[in-house]
């Protein structure tokens, strides 16, 4: 019996030893297997400092200037003196118009004043010759009353002949199309043989897109924005055509905000001035533009790609000081591809992820690495 009893404590002693030693090394496999189980990540910490703001818009081009060259006299057009689509300079003739009966016209007025010019001065010598003798008394005043009347009525015939020499030189003047700007011109609209009409006919078209103005529409809320900090008198922009590379890239400036606003749609209308020598943009085309705003603010800017959404509005996730997954709600001032400026939400020091987001849950715990912040500056 008294064997019994000692084999029995014996068992039962080994039992509950193999029994601590279980639990043991279950707690051991489970605690590695959440160490297997910690996600590295990259994060950086948050630092309030200055970045170069650009605000993104999309516009469209027009030119510098365009004029629609008009024959200005009827008659037939003669000559064509360019190539379609090439440079032309301010003043230059480019087209021709029948001025034969202009010129006809005009040795008409001539002649007209050469003989109201001979009338003038017989009136003016008749004027001299009857003054002395009305003086002495030898001739009546009347007589001098007409001869001076004469006189003005023949100069008044001479200054008419001027003024109509003056109108039909310009006829003749208007015969000669020529150039009002400097620019490149479009292919001629009207044939050689053909008539045209004072003011009706559109001969060509000629633009300066040398120079492009850029036109678009901020909100009234982006303008006011734009005008608070805004780090130049006439902000900078870049330009490009929609959906292209940056090799087409143009540079300028802000010429003109307007001073009210579309009731309509809330927008105001804004214009840029960009230099386009090469000829790169043609008018009419959809651009992208980037507006530089300021580099003196300092403030919490973040990617966009480490933002998400949830019910709330946006959210980053930051690691602890027990390095353990948050979930920050933020508020955001403005962004564009580049940056997020964050109005609420993160302090610095914080330590925002910026990698493997998606696979991360609230609460768990990571294993970081410090990175710089993608954000440019």
């Amino acid at each position: 019996m008294f064997y019994s009893k000692k084999i029995l404590t014996t068992l039962l002693l080994s039992a509950s030893l193999l029994l601590i030693a279980g639990c043991e090394k279950k707690e051991e496999k489970k605690e590695i297997i959440q160490e297997v189980k910690k996600v590295n990540v990259d994060v950086h910490t948050i630092k309030r400092q200055t970045y170069p703001i650009w605000i993104d818009f999309s516009g469209k081009t027009q030119a510098f200037k365009k004029v629609e060259l008009t024959a200005r006299v009827n008659g037939e057009l003669k000559e064509v003196y360019f190539k379609d689509g090439e440079e032309v300079k301010k003043g230059q003739v480019l087209f021709k118009i029948e001025d034969s009966q202009y010129q006809s016209i005009l040795e008409q007025k001539k002649a007209t004043l050469d003989k109201n010019k001979a009338s003038l001065n017989l009136a003016l010598a008749n004027v001299k010759r009857y003054e002395p003798l009305v003086s002495k008394g030898l001739a009546p005043k009347e007589k001098l009353d007409e001869l001076i009347a004469s006189q003005k009525q023949m100069q008044a015939s001479v200054n008419a002949d001027l003024a109509s020499i003056k109108q039909v030189q310009l006829d003749v003047d208007y015969t000669r199309v020529k150039s009002t700007i400097n620019g490149q011109i479009g292919k001629s609209l009207v044939d050689i043989g053909n008539q045209v009409s004072a003011s009706n006919t559109i001969l060509a078209k000629i633009i300066d897109a040398k120079t492009l103005y850029v036109n678009f529409n901020p909100s009234a809320k982006e303008v006011s924005l734009i005008k608070k900090y805004k780090s130049e008198l006439n902000p900078k922009v870049k330009i490009q055509p929609e959906n292209s590379s940056e090799a087409l890239e143009l540079e300028g400036n802000i010429d003109f905000i307007d001073n009210t606003t579309n009731e309509s749609t809330g927008t105001v209308a804004m214009r840029a001035k960009i230099n386009n020598q090469d000829n790169l943009l043609f008018p009419g085309t959809f651009v992208e533009i980037k507006l530089f705003l300021t580099n003196n603010i300092e403030l919490i800017a973040i990617h966009p790609n480490n933002i998400s959404q949830n019910q709330l509005g946006s959210y980053v996730l930051v690691v602890d000081k027990n390095n353990k997954i948050q979930t920050k709600q933020i508020e955001i001032t403005y962004s564009n591809q580049d940056l997020a400026i964050v109005k609420s939400g993160l302090i610095e020091g914080d330590k925002i992820v910026i990698s493997a987001i998606n696979k991360l849950k609230n609460k768990q715990e990571v294993l970081h690495i410090e990175v710089s912040n993608p954000v440019k500056r």
